[in-house]
């Protein structure tokens, strides 16, 4: 069954197309069958090759091999590579079938193949039916069948890498017009133009492109010997080629001047034969009229003579006797005449067999002549192709000194390029250097943070002390006002000595009633600075300025009223006697007498209470003058004060602004400190990736020097080869010298050897000449022969005629006689003339006999003479005869030395055929050496790559962090905040005020502090109560705090509350181009504090529940639960330590690079999902191609909540990026979708990666696996 499907197929495929009257289309059964089995053949004990790459090759490779350099005939190579659908060696041969089906052309291109050995020797091992000549002519023959029979398939719209097309497909109009016509015809008829191409497209080319050091490791190898033998074998075929091609001109210029003498006979031949032809009709024409002539005269005198026979019978009886002798010898004439002639009909065929022999003696010498021709063609070729071995010898030497060259060159370069691998090294060493550095100054700018810190705790310290000296100028002014309550009390110490002396006299009443007045007004006014103090301590800077101006005013009061006081006492007291008098008077009139002693003792209390008056007067002096000093300290304190005030302003504006600057100073160092911090952790991470990359770099670098040694070591060892191979090079060049000088020798022996063959050449031409002087001269002898031969048969057409004439005259004779026996009497008269006329006649008849008697004899004659000439010919026959024996053997010696040629030939073919796979093996392990080269090369690129990609990685984590510091640095000023106004709150606990109406706390006015946040409060502005514990008592508390706890009562809105927090993950670069999705799981522990979040596997799951930090899991395949087998969900991730500030506060830059990959990315792939189609899945595994720089998206429908997806995905060749995304429906807008995982990279090409996400709300989520950062 392997020598192809013969007649079933064949002859089924014709049937089927006689039948339908109709092109034959895909959808054929029979077509299918040859399709297959035609597939089987070319497939069957076929050579397992492979491309570079890996990927297998089949008999497509072995088509382009053959025909891809053969001009007319690789149209449908040209075609099927055209075709950009195509993947695979086996979809392009099936196409190449197609094509040659459909141009009828599958039998041509076949044959051309197979008369291809050497490449079909290559593809196929020995058991192949294409190696087996009668197999193949089976085969040919019975594809050139299917040239009758036409074909209608389409060039595209098919998956031939697949299968077979199984059925027809019709687009716009017929599938024929769809193939691109071949350059030439239909079919090629005739392979004679492609057989007869240049035989160098059929023997192996040697390629000397980039296997220099192999073939000069082999040339090392082979010995000068066997390099000057085939140097000698060489020159040898040389001159044998070259005698060879001498004698092969000599002989073509004879076959060409024989054909021209052949020419020349044939003309000659004809025109003699036009000449012959002229005087035989001239004859033919004369003899019948003589005979004519002849009988009319002898019927005249037939009648004469009869006339006097009638008279005389005796006559007549002697005549008939003489009539009858004159018969006979006419038949002995007739008799001899027909032996001449026979013997001239033997003579002549046995000339036109010699001719024919001759002729076919020439023909076979013609054939000889076209076996030599083509045989000196072929030395022609054999001769040329030595040459041109010769000149690629040649070009072999000059290309390997420019390849010994080229790989100093490359030597060179690689030294060159190992150069630059160490710098390389170096700069990665000084990078990591740098790191270093960046870290030692990272550490150094730490310690300018802490140093910074201290400066603003200094700073603060100093703010402080400002701080303190406001206070003491405060406390100074606190001083005074105690000094002016010291003077209040001397004051209250005077109104008790005049109630002391009111209550001496019963009317000091009034002057009591008057003293507790400005008791009170003291009173008030005191009051009133309190408050006055209060409001300038609790009212900002321009307040306070203006509340010092008022207590300045009211200090200015009080003196007033001091000064105004000692006035108002003298008029009270001027009353005072002046009542008194009046009462005396009175007590004078009623009771002097009772009086009398009353008034001396009234009168010395007087004088005393005068004293006293004397006394507090000069109190009065000396408290005015020290009011006079206390008003010029006062005014000595208020020049103080307003310069403290105006000094506190500028200490207080500078403070405010050393404050702003402390401040932002702060939030950078903090932000520098958080930075930094984050820097520090992420350098650690960076230190650790660099320390194993330096790691894996020092490995690579002890690899590379190990290699540069070995590179190193190869290198010697290649200029060891070169050196070696200069030196044999120089030998071969001096053996070349010694070769030219022996090709000079050969040349002029060829010269003098040229010479001898042109004489032979001459010597055989004059022959040639002679034999063709010979030939012409038989030509005629046989064109006379012919003739005379042609004239004999004349003569017995004549005399065959006679006797006929004869027989008739002899019945009209005796019809005439009986007639004349009746007329004797009548003639008898006239019978003695008439037998004078007889006799007469008869004397002319016997001159006539004697006439034709020598006739024959020189005829005889004649015959004598070419039967010479025939002997002479024959003596020439046979001469030549022996001068073609002779030629026979020269052609056979040359023939012999011919086939000692070709035995040479062969030999040093296999030799060079020896030496060509040793080049050949040499060039393929350079060509090894230089893939491990570029893969090596490839390797550092792809690293170097990496390090850039993480260096890029590690700015954007720098900037990232940046952010993060900016949003950590606003935490830690609401921080600062919080606590500065804790700090105000504390201070506020111990104001001497109340918070609410700022009135001062007395030994009446009762501090009360509030139980919910402490800051004191009167008994008015504290006048609520609240239970703060379930079950326990109402505690008193502010109106704020109420009204913030009555608000918490009444139950907080939802958006306070806070859900699930989800956490952002920020993704990292990756280069895959395609991961198999068997299942996907992606677990991440994400840190809040740096927004840092990596892919985890299960065995850290455990642990990282344990800690009670955030985890998601996502999945795509279908769980038994008790939901059914499709729960598909969303794990809520725990957010207790988070609350919805911090929620809102992280940054919403994750979301934005899912959404703008997902609006402006370029997507390779959606598949859509249901649960059903999940359901299905079973264990089985699906593919989801990426390409480089696009993503690809798995949308997967819920329609109800609760059901669970979990996934597992790996990838090849590189890592990928997953992210999920959630929106309600598919016609939701793509702004509006929830990022639930985001973008991060996974190391799905060394493990599998799991996971699994619950749906709470029924929706499109959507696995996105992102490969946009490959190029």
């Amino acid at each position: 069954h392997l020598h192809f499907p013969r007649a079933d197929a064949v002859a089924e495929l014709g049937k089927e197309h006689m039948e339908n009257g109709e092109p034959i289309t895909d959808d054929s059964a029979n077509l299918h069958k040859f399709c297959y089995k035609l597939e089987y053949l070319l497939q069957y004990d076929q050579k397992e090759k492979a491309t570079f790459l890996g990927s297998r090759k089949d008999y497509w490779d072995y088509f382009c091999d053959c025909l891809a350099k053969m001009k007319g005939t690789n149209d449908g190579i040209r075609f099927v590579k055209s075709i950009s659908e195509l993947k695979t060696s086996l979809g392009k041969g099936r196409a190449f079938i197609r094509y040659c089906l459909v141009h009828q052309r599958l039998a041509d291109t076949l044959q051309q193949c197979l008369m291809n050995q050497r490449v079909t020797c290559d593809w196929y091992y020995a058991r192949s039916p294409f190696l087996k000549s009668y197999f193949n002519v089976d085969i040919i023959n019975h594809l050139y069948e299917l040239n009758e029979v036409q074909f209608d398939v389409a060039s595209r719209g098919y998956d031939l890498d697949s299968e077979w097309p199984t059925f027809a497909r019709r687009t716009l109009g017929s599938a024929t017009h769809m193939w691109r016509p071949p350059s030439r015809c239909s079919s090629v008829n005739s392979l004679v133009s492609n057989y007869s191409q240049p035989a160098e497209e059929f023997l192996p080319c040697p390629d000397f492109g980039s296997n220099l050091l192999s073939d000069l490791g082999e040339l090392g190898e082979i010995s000068c010997s066997g390099v000057d033998e085939l140097r000698a074998e060489l020159d040898q075929s040389e001159l044998q080629q070259q005698n060879l091609l001498k004698e092969v001109h000599r002989l073509t210029d004879e076959a060409a001047e024989l054909r021209r003498e052949v020419r020349d006979l044939q003309g000659k031949l004809l025109v003699a034969e036009n000449v012959n032809q002229k005087p035989h009709n001239e004859r033919d024409q004369l003899f019948d009229s003589s005979q004519k002539q002849e009988a009319e005269q002898a019927n005249g005198e037939l009648t004469g003579s009869l006339q006097p026979m009638t008279k005389e019978p005796v006559a007549l009886k002697e005549n008939e006797e003489r009539l009858a002798e004159l018969q006979a010898d006419l038949e002995k004439e007739r008799t001899a005449t027909l032996r001449q002639t026979n013997e001239l009909q033997a003579a002549v065929n046995h000339l036109e067999e010699a001719l024919r022999l001759k002729e076919q003696e020439a023909r076979s010498l013609q054939i000889q002549l076209q076996d030599m021709q083509k045989s000196i063609e072929e030395e022609k070729n054999q001769v040329e192709e030595m040459k041109k071995r010769e000149q690629e010898g040649h070009e072999e030497l000059h290309q390997r000194n420019s390849q010994i060259l080229s790989l100093q060159e490359q030597l060179k370069l690689k030294e060159t390029e190992l150069s630059f691998g160490n710098l390389k090294i170096q700069q990665l060493e000084n990078q990591s250097q740098r790191l270093s550095e960046h870290n030692q100054s990272m550490e150094n700018q730490g310690k300018k943070l802490e140093e910074y810190k201290t400066q603003c705790s200094s700073l603060m310290e100093i703010n402080a002390k400002l701080l303190h000296t406001i206070k003491r100028a405060e406390e100074s002014s606190k001083e005074l006002a105690e000094s002016k309550a010291a003077l209040e009390r001397e004051l209250t110490i005077l109104k008790a000595s005049e109630t002391f002396h009111a209550r001496l006299d019963s009317a000091g009443l009034i002057a009591e009633e008057q003293e507790k007045k400005p008791l009170e007004e003291n009173q008030h006014l005191e009051e009133s600075i309190q408050k006055a103090q209060m409001k300038s301590e609790a009212g900002e800077v321009e307040v306070k300025i203006l509340e010092k101006s008022e207590l300045q005013v009211a200090v200015k009061d009080k003196h007033g009223e001091l000064y105004v006081r000692p006035s108002s006492m003298d008029t009270e007291t001027g009353a005072d006697r002046h009542l008194k008098a009046d009462l005396d008077k009175e007590r004078a009139n009623k009771n002097e007498d009772l009086y009398a002693s009353q008034l001396d003792l009234n009168m010395k209390e007087l004088s005393r209470l005068q004293g006293e008056v004397m006394d507090l007067q000069a109190l009065l002096q000396v408290s005015a003058e020290e009011r006079l000093k206390i008003q010029a300290m006062q005014e000595v304190t208020e020049a103080s004060r307003e310069d403290l005030h105006s000094q506190s302003e500028q200490l207080k504006a500078q403070v405010e602004e050393l404050n702003q600057q402390h401040v932002a100073e702060l939030l950078q160092c903090r932000e520098r400190e958080e930075a930094i911090a984050k820097e520090r952790d992420s350098e650690a991470h960076a230190r650790a990736d660099i320390q194993a990359q330096v790691a894996s770099i020092q490995k690579e670098l002890d690899m590379l020097k190990r290699q540069h040694s070995s590179v190193a070591l190869q290198n010697a060892e290649a200029r060891e080869a070169l050196h070696t191979a200069n030196i044999e090079m120089a030998e071969l060049g001096i053996q070349v010298c010694l070769l030219t000088r022996h090709n000079e020798e050969l040349v002029a022996k060829l010269q003098e050897l040229e010479k001898k063959a042109q004489k032979e050449v001459q010597a055989l031409n004059d022959c040639a000449e002679s034999l063709s002087k010979d030939n012409t001269r038989l030509l005629e002898e046989l064109y006379q022969v012919e003739e005379l031969h042609k004239a004999m048969k004349e003569l017995q057409q004549r005399l065959e005629e006679a006797q006929e004439e004869a027989r008739t005259l002899r019945k009209c004779n005796q019809r005439e006689i009986n007639a004349l026996r009746l007329q004797l009497a009548e003639q008898a008269t006239h019978h003695g003339d008439k037998e004078k006329v007889l006799n007469e006649d008869l004397l002319g008849a016997q001159s006539q006999m004697e006439a034709e008697q020598e006739k024959v004899a020189t005829l005889e004659t004649r015959l004598a003479e070419l039967e010479a000439i025939n002997r002479t010919y024959c003596q020439m026959i046979e001469e030549k005869n022996t001068s073609i024996a002779s030629c026979d053997g020269l052609l056979l010696q040359k023939e012999e030395q011919l086939n000692q040629m070709k035995e040479d030939l062969s030999k040093a073919q296999e030799k060079f055929a020896l030496a060509q796979k040793a080049c050949q093996d040499l060039s393929e392990n350079l060509q090894k050496i230089t893939s491990e080269k570029q893969t090596c090369d490839l390797k550092a690129s792809a690293e170097i790559d990496d390090l850039y990609r993480t260096k890029r990685n590690l700015e954007e984590r720098l900037v990232e962090l940046i952010r993060d510091k900016d949003v950590l640095w606003q935490k830690s000023d609401a921080l600062e905040f919080e606590q500065k106004l804790r700090a105000e709150e504390e201070t506020e606990r111990d104001l001497p005020y109340c918070l609410g109406c700022h009135t001062q706390f007395t030994w009446w006015l009762r501090r009360h502090n509030c139980k919910l946040c402490g800051r004191p409060f009167c008994h008015s502005c504290c006048n609520n109560t609240v239970i703060v514990h379930q079950g326990g008592n109402r505690e008193r508390c502010c109106k704020d705090c109420y009204d913030q706890h009555s608000a918490i009562a009444e139950g907080p809105p939802q958006e306070d509350l806070g859900g699930p927090s989800q956490p952002r993950l920020y993704p990292s670069a990756s280069t895959p181009t395609k991961h198999s999705m068997l299942s996907v799981a992606a677990l991440q522990s994400p840190r809040l504090d740096d927004m840092a979040f990596d892919i985890i596997t299960d065995e850290e799951v455990n642990g990282i529940l344990d800690n009670d930090s955030l985890l998601f899991t996502t999945a795509l395949c279908p769980e038994s639960g008790a939901q059914g087998p499709e729960e598909l969900g969303i794990a809520k991730a725990s957010t207790s330590n988070l609350t919805a500030e911090e929620v809102e506060e992280l940054p919403a830059l994750v979301q934005d690079t899912e959404l703008c990959l997902i609006t402006s990315g370029e997507m390779t792939l959606s598949v859509p999902l249901t649960m059903e189609e999940i359901a299905e899945f079973g264990e089985e595994s699906r593919e989801l191609f990426i390409k480089s720089g696009c993503y690809s998206r798995l949308p997967i429908t819920v329609a109800d909540t609760g059901p669970t997806i979990c996934w597992e995905f790996s990838s090849t060749p590189k890592s990928i990026s997953l992210c999920v995304v959630y929106r309600e429906s598919a016609e939701t807008p793509l702004e509006q979708t929830k990022v639930l995982i985001p973008l991060t990279r996974c190391s799905s090409h060394k493990e599998t990666i799991r996971g699994k996400l619950k749906a709470c709300n029924p929706g499109e989520y959507s696995l996105i696996f992102d490969n946009s950062y490959s190029r």
